[in-house]
């Protein structure tokens, strides 16, 4: 495409769109707990329900999209979720707002799948970086900004107002997306010749969902307990079945043969490894400000979009550099300043302030975004474009699996530590009036995470050495 710039701001809109909803909903839950008298650990399957959703749902609806056309999925995702969204609005129950949720996690499944791969397919292919440090930068200034947005909402308003507003950006972003962009990926494949693989689908979904409830489940009530191991084996079976069936089906949802190829394979490890090393300061940051610190959450807000916003910035001009110098170089970059920051939060004290915090933070998250575009070229110009839908969506899901096992293994690493310092070992009961001991051990605590983040991030640059440098096509 000659001019992407207008296909891209409509779908810009899109993803902006799905990143402030996913934190609005976020903050709205103590406002819909209280609305219907539901207790928290009913009222957070509203945000629970969504993202199990969004992971069964990436890999098989990405497949779709490359098979019948990536605007098409992307459009129809939106749609979906801008509707559910809408009507959630007015549910009159906190069970049917849930079952609203898992409906929208579908669509938003639909539409995370897939927008990457139509940001790729309307620019050229030796603009791919660019492409990719411009989504990631929109990603950034949506996660600055939605908190701000969806807290305005929220206190001026009702939830209810949140979810209409959501709703009605949901639907100008569908249109938009429909009527802006024409993409080069246009498929010929008619229903009647449509073949998926729906058995792989249902294995890929057991796989992923019993594997992000063992996280959330192990951290909460142990790894060994017997709730947790019976639903890692299950996932495990999932998983193995799953394999099993992509190797023998004809035309499987995923070409596991892929994984031959050092650039792919390292790329993939290393995006997993980065999410694993990193999840945990933006996991425990915002206890350790308003906790520990004292901060408020509007205060804590403008200090996580800062980092948001540096994340955006780099991930505009790493994106386009790797374009011209490849993305090898921006890769390691990415993984020794997340290191960095993550070196400088090792150094918290309880009488730490705002200045050590966000200097941490800002490193963490400016890595972000000279990573995330430059390794994505990686990985998605050493496939065929036939399958950068697919290929997409097991990003979106390496990406939120390696969050959620990092923040599980993390959690158990800092509630240990309180433990054996002679405290009780859970994070749910700790608040500004915690007495000091306490609060101590909990830094002291996140502190040991920081380290072994830390060291995740060493090995993911020999990861990254390890697989190679990729050839940059100038075409």
């Amino acid at each position: 495409m000659n001019r992407p710039l207008i296909p891209f701001l409509a779908i810009s809109l899109g993803v902006f769109c799905m990143v402030v909803d996913q934190g609005g909903i976020m903050l709205a839950l103590p406002s819909i707990s209280r609305f219907f008298a539901s207790d928290l650990s009913t009222t957070q399957w509203v945000l629970v329900g969504y993202v199990l959703s969004i992971s069964a749902s990436l890999l098989p609806m990405s497949r779709i999209s490359d098979l019948l056309g990536h605007k098409k999925i992307y459009v129809w995702g939106l749609t979906l979720v801008a509707v559910t969204t809408f009507f959630a609005g007015f549910s009159n129950s906190i069970g049917l707002l849930i079952v609203l949720s898992l409906v929208r996690g579908v669509g938003s499944g639909m539409t995370q799948g897939t927008s990457m791969a139509l940001v790729l397919s309307i620019f050229a292919p030796s603009q791919g970086g660019r492409a990719l440090g411009l989504y990631i930068a929109v990603v950034g200034i949506g996660s600055g900004m939605g908190p701000l947005i969806a807290g305005f909402i929220l206190n001026s308003y009702s939830w209810r107002f949140l979810y209409f507003i959501l709703g009605g950006l949901g639907i100008i972003s569908a249109a938009a997306a429909f009527w802006l962009v024409r993409t080069n990926h246009v498929s010929s494949i008619k229903f009647k010749e449509y073949r998926f693989d729906w058995i792989g689908a249902a294995l890929f979904t057991i796989g992923i969902a019993g594997l992000l409830q063992t996280a959330t489940w192990g951290s909460r009530i142990g790894f060994f307990n017997p709730v947790t191991i019976g639903i890692s084996c299950l996932s495990l079976a999932g998983f193995a079945s799953f394999i099993y069936r992509e190797m023998a089906f004809e035309e499987p949802m995923i070409d596991l043969s892929l994984f031959r190829n050092k650039l792919f394979s390292s790329g993939v490890s290393a995006h997993f490894i980065f999410f694993v090393g990193t999840s945990c300061s933006f996991f425990f940051m915002p206890f350790f400000l308003e906790i520990v610190a004292g901060y408020s959450p509007q205060q804590i807000g403008f200090i996580m979009g800062a980092g948001a916003i540096s994340m955006a910035v780099a991930g505009a001009c790493c994106g386009y550099l790797s374009d011209k110098f490849g993305p090898f170089i921006f890769s390691i970059s990415g993984f020794i300043v997340a290191a960095i920051g993550l070196f400088v939060l090792t150094n918290l004290t309880v009488e730490s302030t705002w200045v050590l915090a966000i200097l941490g933070m800002m490193a963490t998250s400016m890595a972000n975004g000279i990573f995330f575009g430059p390794n994505n070229k990686q990985i998605l110009g050493s496939v065929s474009p036939n399958f950068h839908g697919v290929i997409s969506g097991f990003m979106h899901t390496t990406r939120n699996s390696g969050s959620a096992i990092g923040i599980s293994i993390s959690t158990a690493i800092a509630t240990s530590v309180m433990a054996y310092m002679g405290y009780e070992p859970t994070l749910s009961n700790l608040t500004s009036d915690t007495s000091t001991s306490v609060l101590d051990a909990f830094v002291r605590g996140i502190k040991f995470v920081f380290w072994g983040g830390t060291g995740a991030l060493i090995l993911g640059i020999f990861v990254v050495v390890v697989g190679g440098r990729y050839k940059v096509n100038t075409e």
